[in-house]
């Protein structure tokens, strides 16, 4: 009997079976070789999902520090079937933000959901520029003067509960005392709204907030799909899947809407009382400032502003930036400070020497420089965000490395941050790193929490501006100290978010009067 005589016997169904596997097997791996190729060392990817698995086993900072001793300062792994260089080279990545940024504006996140998306950090090309220029100038030092009342407002609330739980004796669970603070601020300056989320935990505002991090489970598998079958993201942009939960998002939609339909109908003196971010954003919208395009000798007049969409955009991702990044950072310094008491009491006179007991002025917070640096050591040993990353418009070469068009470049944040080639001793905590002689000789790349370059994160200067105006409230207040609950060190959850596994509770203690 020949071989035609044995395949004649086998069903049907059986060589369809072999087939189907076939082609998934075929699908599932096809482009994993694409770095290779390059002469980009990597780990092996897995069918169809590449290496999540092993990143979310190890969690993503061990494993790509596994990787980096492996493979090298540059090397390649792959989510689903998008390639992705992870890149510690420093001046690759100088190249990456700055030099060649033309060819890496746009980050490769699949957000799927409308109005979230127009928000300028998920935007890219021409459209994030023109929403960059126009929003720019509201993060401007004299729009972020007029911030700084209701900021000092909402700092003094902060400062009295945890007063109030100092002469209690009671512990504190300080994410949760920042996280409130945060929403105040946001719900204040973004909107004019005073939500007292500190003495109303549930109020609306905070707790969807809090769900917008919550992402929900068919959230995240709908994204790993959609890593894995590309062709699927048309419909999931179709059925508003993202990163973001349904829920919260269809909340601050629906509110940041009505506030708009509200405001186009309050007279003109209402509307010039009113110095928050929405209304700006609203002016953006109406400016009548103008560029000139000249085509085919033709001057066309080009109105800057801002479609309704955008703007919604806009509010919503002033939520995303402004509450978690701010809360954590001064979750992690306050831990820091209890971990290093002489920060905190160093901290504690500059206050007195520029501020003393008055409320802080714009140019006075601007005159403590040591607290800065306490904040950025902070950021860099506690970064909010662990990677961020480009994706590549068109094929280009660096420093002998080639990255293919639509290649993902992975900045691996937290752990440049914790080079010891970039910081020495990296997991101590020494604010002095910061001051301005040793920042002035330093390595910018070296320090990415706000990002580098022409997309450095434009709300900079505003989560400054609220973090130290907190410190000066709270520590007039109170010390951060040990607690029988108080980590020795702390744990954290895998995620592209930094975050402990167990909350992070201190001792807050009186300053006698």
């Amino acid at each position: 009997m020949g071989w035609l005589d044995v395949f004649a016997f086998i069903p049907m169904w059986t060589w369809l079976i072999i087939l189907t596997v076939v082609l998934l097997y075929l699908y599932g791996t096809q482009g994993h070789n694409v770095l290779a190729k390059l002469g980009i060392p990597g780990p092996k990817p897995s069918l169809f999902l590449g290496n999540i698995l092993q990143l979310e086993k190890l969690g993503t900072v061990l494993q790509l520090a596994e990787w980096k001793k492996q493979f090298g300062a540059v090397f390649g792994l792959y989510f689903g079937r998008q390639p992705v260089i992870v890149v510690h080279d420093l001046d690759i990545l100088k190249e990456v933000l700055v030099k060649d940024f033309p060819h890496f504006t746009d980050r490769a996140i699949n957000v799927s959901r409308a109005y979230v998306e127009k928000g300028v950090f998920f935007q890219g090309g021409v459209n994030w520029k023109r929403i960059r220029n126009i929003i720019t100038p509201t993060f401007s030092s004299g729009k972020l003067k007029l911030m700084i009342e209701p900021i000092n407002q909402c700092s003094g609330l902060l400062s009295n509960n945890l007063a109030t739980k100092a002469k209690k004796g009671e512990t504190v669970d300080v994410k949760h005392y920042f996280g409130v603070y945060t929403m105040d601020v946001i719900a204040r300056t973004a909107f004019g709204l005073n939500t007292d989320s500190q003495n109303n935990p549930d109020e609306p505002f905070v707790d969807n907030a809090r769900k917008l991090f919550a992402t929900a489970k068919f959230a995240s598998t709908a994204n790993l799909l959609s890593l894995i079958f590309p062709f699927l993201r048309p419909l999931l942009k179709a059925l508003e899947v993202g990163i973001f939960p349904s829920g919260p998002v269809q909340f601050f939609v629906r509110t940041i809407k009505a506030m708009i339909e509200q405001r186009k109908t309050e007279d003109e003196a209402t509307r010039s009382q009113r110095t928050d971010f929405l209304e700006l954003l609203l002016k953006a919208e109406s400016e009548e400032g103008s560029d000139t395009h000249v085509a085919n000798g033709t001057h066309t007049k080009v109105i800057k502003r801002l479609t309704l969409e955008e703007i919604i955009g806009q509010a919503f991702l002033f939520f995303i930036a402004g509450y978690e990044t701010t809360a954590s950072t001064l979750q992690f310094l306050s831990y820091h400070l209890v971990k290093n008491p002489e920060v905190q009491e160093k901290l504690v006179k500059e206050i007195e020497t520029h501020v003393f007991n008055r409320e802080p002025t714009y140019d006075e917070i601007n005159k403590l420089t040591y607290m800065e640096q306490v904040i950025f050591e902070t950021l860099r040993h506690c970064p909010p965000v662990i990677t961020v990353n480009r994706k590549a418009s068109t094929d280009v070469d660096i420093k002998g490395v080639h990255i293919p068009k639509d290649a993902m470049v992975m900045i691996p944040i937290y752990m440049i941050q914790h080079d010891p080639e970039n910081y020495e001793n990296p997991e101590e905590f020494r604010p002095e790193r910061f001051d301005a002689a040793t920042r002035k000789e330093s390595n910018p790349v070296t320090f990415l929490p706000f990002g580098y370059g022409p997309r450095l994160c434009i709300g900079m200067r505003l989560a400054l501006l609220e973090t130290k105006i907190a410190l000066v409230h709270v520590l007039r207040r109170v010390r951060f100290a040990k607690c029988s609950e108080t980590p020795d060190k702390l744990n954290f959850k895998n995620g592209g978010i930094l975050a402990t596994k167990d909350p992070i509770k201190v001792a807050v203690e009186l300053v006698p009067k």
